[in-house]
Parts: structure tokens; C-alpha cells; sequence
């Protein structure tokens, strides 16, 4: 059993754009995270299924069946296995509840989801 208060917990930046905070259950991982407008996360799948709760802000998801746009009090469930990317519109507070608990969240081995691709071309 765990307790948690997302008021006294510090967010893991993830980039400048990206940060979040992560409560564990034994299966089961719940975040809140906050997102600023232009972030992205590139394409990828796993084995968690995830469920996200916008509670202010837009956020786009885009799957194989289309685009979901998420705004306040909506929420999106995304079977596991599912690919999926997405791009903020404005700067959004989320919650991220994800079953089995995401591993690579755990090691920071996500990190590369959310960084943009053509931010590295600049030195070409």
C-alpha cells in the first residue's frame, strides 16, 4: 500500500517540455503529468494498457483507427499493443494510468519517445 500527494512530490522532467510525477501500485502505475504546447511523443507501442484523463489543456493522440483530440474531463483508453503518438496543442495537465506498470518509465528508457527527431538536425 502506498500514499502519495502530487503537492509535495517533485516532477521528473522528462525534456523542457515534458514532466511528470508517478505513483506504483504492485501492477498498476498512475502519473500526472504536465505538458506544454508543441511536445511530442514519437510513434511507439507497448504492452501496458493505458488510459489518459486530460483535467485542463488539448491534447492530440493518433491512432491507427485515427485522431483523438482530448480535451478537459474527456479521456482516451489505449488497448495494449497499440501503436500511438501524439502532440500537444496547448499546454495540458494529464493523468496517465497505465496496467502493468511501464517498466521503461521506471528506467528513464522512454526518454527518447519525447524528444522530436528534426530537433536534431540543426547541427546538419
Amino acid at each position: 500500500m502506498g500514499f502519495y500527494d502530487w503537492d509535495k512530490m517533485r516532477p521528473e522532467e522528462i525534456t523542457e517540455l515534458y514532466s511528470r510525477k508517478m505513483a506504483l501500485g504492485e501492477n498498476i502505475m498512475v502519473a500526472q503529468v504536465q505538458v506544454k504546447e508543441g511536445a511530442r511523443t514519437q510513434t511507439h507501442s507497448h504492452e501496458s494498457e493505458e488510459v489518459v484523463i486530460v483535467l485542463k489543456g488539448a491534447w492530440r493522440f493518433y491512432l491507427p483507427t485515427g485522431e483523438v483530440t482530448l480535451r478537459a474531463n474527456q479521456m482516451l483508453a489505449i488497448p495494449s499493443g497499440t501503436e500511438h503518438s501524439s502532440e500537444v496543442l496547448e499546454d495540458t495537465v494529464a493523468i496517465d494510468i497505465c496496467t502493468p506498470t511501464r517498466v521503461d518509465w521506471i528506467s528513464g528508457e522512454d526518454r527518447f519517445l519525447h524528444h522530436d527527431p528534426d530537433q536534431l538536425l540543426w547541427a546538419v
